[in-house]
């Protein structure tokens, strides 16, 4: 089965530059959608998909 690699909230809003407010936000406005949610209700979201929403080759 292939590794993947997942990233908190706070890892999604340092690539794109906000407030991790913001990219909660986005996930309720259906702007991105995490992999999955944790028990405690924190995001997790696959790398390769914030990559390929940022333009850049997913690394291997």
């Amino acid at each position: 089965m292939p590794k993947v690699d997942l990233i908190t909230t706070s890892g999604v809003a340092d690539r794109f530059g906000v407030d991790s407010s913001a990219v909660r936000r986005w996930v309720s406005e259906g702007k991105i959608t995490p992999a999955f949610t944790t028990p405690g209700g924190h995001y997790r979201f696959r790398l390769s998909d914030i990559e390929a929403l940022l333009g850049v080759e997913a690394s291997a």
